[in-house]
């Protein structure tokens, strides 16, 4: 059933992309530093899109390497900590009498 649902979610987005593509398709001018260009408006939402989800993953990636190296350094540090405590438990205790 949910497979039934997630593939009537996904025709029922791409039926909505296709309308708002068609009712969308005069061509604007992007002007940019290097020059400007002629396309249709649709097209340059989905780059624009593309390139944002991008970004986005990249900046993502980045975030969850540098999470995961901390957490490595903290795991060393816990087994060192733990191997120090069990060092430390093994040594008798001297009495001063």
């Amino acid at each position: 059933m949910t497979r039934f649902i997630s593939t009537l979610f996904i025709v029922l987005i791409l039926l909505l992309v296709l309308l708002f593509t068609s009712l969308n398709a005069d061509p604007v001018s992007l002007n940019y530093y290097l020059g400007q260009v002629e396309q249709p408006l649709a097209l340059i939402l989905v780059v624009t899109f593309v390139a944002g989800a991008l970004i986005g993953l990249f900046s993502s990636v980045v975030v969850i390497l540098s999470s995961r190296h901390e957490v490595s350094s903290l795991r060393k540090q816990i087994k060192q900590t733990e191997q120090e405590v069990m060092n430390l438990r093994s040594i008798p205790i001297k009495d001063k009498h």
